[in-house]
């Protein structure tokens, strides 16, 4: 029986996650949540600021002219390049395409619950302890009443993408 996966955030790293996940999916039933209404994270742009509809505060650090300033030939995914028309330095919109494309090329839109804020994980308990970690029952998702094998994500509060 494959694991049941959730990740959480439809960024590029959650993107990048449910598309090795969906990969497999003899191994991994991943779904995808996004409390936003598109794919993208924090390139999509938005002139709202202070609560969102769910009370929550907007967490963008997008501007509205933007230009990043990293080469496209360094923040492409390895099996998918950015249109070579655009030049090395894009704006934010390019980003968005580009991540919105991703979506679509590996037809992760099917597997992404937009409009969907998770608000607590919580761990069901320990199934097993091992020399050099813990192996845990499940997560139970608030307000969803799910119960998955893992939850993969990225949070303003953690510094690199987790995996329990």
């Amino acid at each position: 029986m494959p694991l049941r996966v959730a990740v959480i955030g439809a960024g590029a790293a959650g993107l990048c996650a449910l598309r090795h996940l969906t990969a497999r999916p003899n191994v991994f039933n991943a779904l995808g949540f996004e409390q936003t209404s598109n794919v993208g994270g924090t390139w999509v742009y938005t002139e709202d600021t202070g609560i969102d509809r769910n009370g929550l505060p907007i967490h963008s650090s997008m501007y509205k002219n933007m230009t990043t300033n990293l080469p496209v030939e360094v923040m492409a995914f390895p099996d998918f390049p950015f249109n070579e028309d655009l030049p090395s330095f894009v704006k934010h919109t390019d980003v968005c395409q580009y991540l919105a494309d991703y979506t679509d090329h590996f037809h992760l839109r099917e597997h992404i619950r937009v409009g969907k804020t998770m608000y607590q994980l919580t761990a069901l308990g320990v199934k097993e302890k091992q020399s050099c970690h813990i192996v845990l029952q499940g997560w139970y998702v608030s307000g969803k009443n799910r119960v998955l094998d893992r939850a993969v994500g990225k949070t303003w509060y953690l510094p690199e993408s987790f995996i329990y």
